[in-house]
């Protein structure tokens, strides 16, 4: 058995040290006996230069200075990776994944960003104008239900009325840059601006 630096511990037989916070987060969720596993690394120094994250089996820890240490595991993990991890927009988890009040689905708050997750329709991000415009109409519990896309070049008639749009269980919403507003239609075919 290794031994590991003072502040670090190896958790048998994986070989890599968990340290600091990551550790503290890591026993808090249960160790190895957690949905996360063994490590498969020791802690790591992010491409910032500034935060770290360690790597188990079932996911990863990520920690800031400014966020603490939060887990980000399955599909989270693999949308914040579509998006650039911490290096992208999203930057650095601020929570652990929470239930939502349906009981069924998910979310992870990000510095710049939350992913939804829903069994139906998998991991999306939502950000800016549209999440602020979908907290208002009520989050996933209001007349739009969960996203089912992420942000995307809005297309047809709705691209001379809007550069980006996103599409949800029950509408769409619609960004229009230059005049900082966002178009609502929801499936009852009811259009509202701003």
């Amino acid at each position: 058995m290794s031994r590991a630096a003072a502040g670090c511990q190896v958790f048998w037989p994986a070989p890599f040290e968990v340290c600091g916070a990551i550790l503290d987060k890591y026993n808090s969720l249960g160790g190895p006996n957690s949905f996360l596993l063994f490590p498969k690394s020791n802690e790591l120094v992010n491409p910032d230069g500034y935060g770290r994250r360690s790597e188990f089996m079932g996911g990863h820890i990520y920690w800031s200075g400014a966020t603490g240490a939060h887990f980000v595991a399955h599909d989270f993990l693999t949308k914040w990776g579509n998006v650039g991890y911490e290096g992208g927009f999203m930057k650095y988890p601020v929570t652990d994944e929470i239930v939502n009040p349906d009981g069924t689905g998910r979310r992870q708050v990000f510095q710049d960003g939350v992913i939804y997750w829903h069994p139906s329709t998998g991991a999306h991000v939502i950000h800016g104008r549209i999440l602020q415009k979908w907290a208002e109409v009520g989050y996933e519990t209001g007349e739009f239900g969960y996203p089912t896309s992420d942000e995307m070049a809005s297309t047809g008639w709705w691209a001379t009325q809007s550069q980006i749009e996103q599409r949800f269980q029950r509408g769409a919403m619609f960004y229009n840059g230059p005049t900082d507003s966002v178009i609502l239609a929801n499936f009852k075919v009811e259009v509202t601006a701003n």
